[in-house]
């Protein structure tokens, strides 16, 4: 060890709405005033046999975002299926970027 004095260093976690008309994996309007489950198809239910299909506009407004921070967009992403036991998540599963996300680096911002 050293002896300098640590630098503190705070790390955040933000999550945001993309403002898209449909949600990330299907066509499904995005209205979050409308009634709860009036806007599911079977991709959001996780039927057997549907496949998600990735929303553009999300893609493109999220890779702008991590440039905006400073991130770096690396050539290949992927999304995997992260396994839940949840009453409120029929499928048992949510799509989410785990170790090749969409925008990395050392993202930041002054503040």
């Amino acid at each position: 060890m050293s002896g300098a004095e640590p630098i503190p260093t705070i790390g955040m976690e933000v999550h945001l709405h993309l403002k898209t008309h449909t949600k990330m994996f299907c066509a499904c309007a995005v209205e979050y005033d409308a009634p709860p489950n009036s806007r599911v198809c079977p991709v959001c239910l996780g039927m057997p046999g549907v496949l998600p299909v990735m929303n553009r506009k999300a893609v493109e407004l999220a890779i702008r975002m991590a440039l905006a921070l400073n991130g770096t967009i690396p050539e290949f992403a992927k999304w995997d299926r992260k396994h839940y036991y949840y009453p409120d998540l029929p499928k048992n599963y949510q799509i989410s970027e785990y170790d090749q996300p969409l925008g990395v680096g050392e993202g930041r911002i002054q503040a």
